[in-house]
């Protein structure tokens, strides 16, 4: 399968025609995100049945080919880990893209091990030894070496036989369906783009939580989200999650203390914000769980933790796929919102342990 690097928007309109001819494409991207708050793409590659593709974006200037090709419903477009690839693409070309196949999240669904690596799958049902570190590589530089080509092409050229075979695997298995559930889910617009209202819910909440304490949470959150915006900076870099949970469940006389050895420093205006923002009161009672019983809690875990074992041995899944830690906690403490207790895992889990 031939690879071309494609660095002029004649060279780009000269193959979409094929590519807007296939039912399916395999796509990846190549971007650096290491001091910018967006991610800045550097490389588009793209696979047909014929040929692999690498679209030096740096070298173009007429996108709208790109965003025809993404936007078209009839073209599913296969992707290994696509929540990054999304992001990105979102960013840059500003739409969504239309009709994923993630082979990711296929394969979570096939084998105990979950989340595994493009590389390694493309070793287990290929043979094929691929290089790996794309981390390491800066996808900026120019002129584009032949090596680096090769690796970006190698990253697209076995997508499509890929969803093939996992496709088909998971219908012998009757478990497409609850594939397409989960990825409708997870790949769903607002879970991949944030909006910084609602950047909270990113954060592993712990599970004691006051509703001033929560509502300090989310206000302080939505501020970094947009502050690292507007500067395009990592939020990291402002301070991460479990500082930020740190700052909203401090005691007034641990704060000063907590403000002054974050990893990165805060200026004294952005400081004088956090505290007044503490200073809000609201409901002191805890968000959830009012009436805790310990003896339920346990024996809630412990039947949990015994079913899954059973379900995970039966259908031969990650245990995390069907129910983390914390959905069992929350579980046990009463909550109702859970997802194992809504579409395909009730089913093979949730009903059973109600």
């Amino acid at each position: 399968m031939p690879n071309f690097l494609i660095n002029t928007d004649i060279k780009l309109q000269n193959i979409i025609k094929e590519l807007k001819s296939s039912s399916s494409i395999g796509l990846d991207t190549e971007f650096i995100r290491e001091s910018t708050y967006y991610p800045v793409l550097a490389l588009l590659q793209l696979s047909d049945n014929n040929h692999t593709y690498c679209i030096d974006i740096l070298a173009l200037h007429d996108k709208e080919p790109i965003i025809d090709l993404l936007r078209d419903k009839d073209i599913i477009k296969i992707i290994h880990s696509s929540k990054q690839d999304l992001e990105v693409l979102n960013h840059y070309f500003n739409c969504y893209p239309e009709n994923i196949f993630d082979t990711q999240l296929a394969d979570n669904f096939l084998n105990p091990a979950i989340s595994i690596s493009y590389s390694n799958l493309v070793k287990r049902h290929f043979s094929v030894l691929l290089k790996e570190g794309s981390w390491r590589t800066d996808w900026l530089k120019r002129p584009i070496s032949d090596d680096k080509l090769e690796y970006a092409g190698n990253d697209v050229k076995y997508l499509i036989d890929l969803c093939k075979i996992l496709k088909n695997e998971l219908i012998n298995l009757k478990r497409y369906d609850w594939f397409i559930e989960e990825q409708e889910l997870e790949l769903e617009k607002k879970n991949i783009v944030t909006d910084p209202d609602m950047a909270w819910k990113k954060i592993n909440l712990p599970s004691k939580i006051t509703e001033t304490q929560l509502n300090h949470l989310k206000i302080l959150s939505k501020w970094r989200e947009e502050k690292a915006i507007k500067n395009d900076m990592p939020k990291r870099w402002i301070f991460s999650d479990s500082e930020l949970i740190k700052i909203t469940l401090s005691r007034s006389n641990k704060l000063t203390a907590i403000l002054s050895n974050l990893k990165h420093q805060l200026s004294s205006e952005d400081i004088s914000y956090i505290i007044s923002v503490l200073e809000l009161k609201y409901n002191e009672a805890p968000v959830e769980f009012k009436n805790f019983d310990p003896s339920t809690y346990n024996k809630r875990v412990n039947i949990c933790h015994q079913t899954l074992e059973i379900v995970c041995d039966e259908y031969k899944v990650s245990s995390t796929l069907i129910a983390n830690k914390r959905d069992i906690d929350l579980f046990a403490r009463g909550k109702k919102d859970i997802r194992f207790l809504q579409g395909w895992r009730f089913k093979i889990f949730g009903k059973l342990v109600q």
